[in-house]
């Protein structure tokens, strides 16, 4: 289990680490259920009396979920006086490159990397090598296993993805037949997710398993597969996909077949269409991270490890289960916004 924590505590120049938690908070009538995380105000900091370089590497470079991430470094990068460069493969699958980024950043001897990284194995190997260089290294989302980086900052995404799965088996009425679309079975989100929905379910054996499809991180591979499930199973009445295109085909392959609210649809993240659909009701609920704040606080990090401070070893970030029914509240709306700059309701 990771620590849970929501910000770095900052006293006269030295860092430490601050323990927040996840709050539950229960919408309407008990039955709508978010997680968000309490604030724990951050105690103000001088910048660094040395300048910093820091990489950040994500998955891919134009998602709105890794665009929040680096939103969240920059910002804190300007607080503290450090520069973050920004640079990511075009797609989630390009491991090679993002390999090669890697290598690059630790050749340049650049003062701290902060990495989402595609593959936990393929990427253990570097990290121990740059943390031998010398160049501390904090995983976002996505870590390495075993985890060899200083710090890692995660939704907890086995508890994030049990907790969806229960509220979405009670909406079911805890009977029917039930379907996976994941993205990949690589990373240790794609791995992980899946199991968390697992255990959620293996507490109702009432909706029974029909199999787990990937959809290759494609909405168009995800609707294809979602319908080929659907064909194959007409009892199915509940369906997940681990992020979101994976949730984004399920969606769209529910509305083709004209089975909207006779299909419930249960995903992760809340960009590319999704917020459009949880309104519309035809996707009923989804998990959504706080990638703005993986950002901010891996940079937090970076500065309390080069200041020569403690800090911890895993951090769980918050997650908020928005819902059809709570999608316009204050809450969900400024979680969104982390995804949709500007964003209002």
């Amino acid at each position: 289990m990771m620590r849970k924590t929501k910000s770095t505590l900052h006293k006269k120049g030295c860092l430490s680490g601050a323990v927040g938690v996840a709050a539950m908070l229960a919408v309407g009538c008990g039955t709508d259920v978010s997680h968000t995380a309490t604030n724990v105000p951050n105690v103000p900091v001088a910048a660094s009396t040395k300048h910093y370089t820091f990489e950040l590497i994500t998955k891919s470079n134009d998602s709105p979920y890794w665009l929040a991430v680096k939103q969240g470094a920059d910002d804190a990068a300007k607080k503290y006086g450090v520069t973050v460069t920004f640079e990511a493969p075009a797609t989630e699958t390009d491991l090679t490159t993002q390999l090669s980024m890697f290598n690059n950043a630790v050749t340049a001897h650049v003062d701290g990397v902060i990495l989402a990284a595609q593959n936990p194995s393929a990427l253990v190997g570097p990290v121990e090598h740059a943390e031998k260089e010398g160049i501390p290294v904090v995983t976002v989302d996505s870590g390495v296993s075993p985890n060899v980086s200083d710090c890692f900052l995660a939704t907890n995404n086995i508890s994030a993805a049990e907790a969806l799965a229960e509220y979405a088996a009670q909406k079911v009425h805890g009977k029917g037949q039930y379907a996976i679309i994941d993205f990949n079975q690589e990373s240790s989100t794609g791995i992980q997710r899946p199991e968390g929905w697992q255990l959620g379910m293996k507490k109702y054996p009432g909706i029974k398993y029909v199999g787990m499809q990937l959809g290759n991180n494609s909405i168009t591979t995800s609707e294809a597969e979602a319908e080929t499930f659907l064909h194959a199973h007409p009892n199915i009445n509940l369906m997940f996909g681990a992020n979101d295109r994976s949730v984004l085909g399920i969606a769209n392959a529910v509305q083709a077949m004209g089975l909207k609210g006779k299909v419930f649809v249960a995903g992760f993240d809340a960009d590319m269409g999704e917020v459009g659909d949880i309104k519309s009701g035809l996707i009923n609920a989804a998990i959504l991270q706080y990638p703005y704040e993986m950002g901010y606080e891996a940079v937090e990090e970076l500065v309390a490890i080069k200041h020569g401070q403690h800090v911890p070893k895993q951090i769980d970030t918050p997650y908020m289960l928005v819902t059809t029914q709570n999608v316009n509240t204050p809450a969900a709306i400024k979680a969104i916004s982390q995804y949709i700059p500007g964003y209002k309701g």
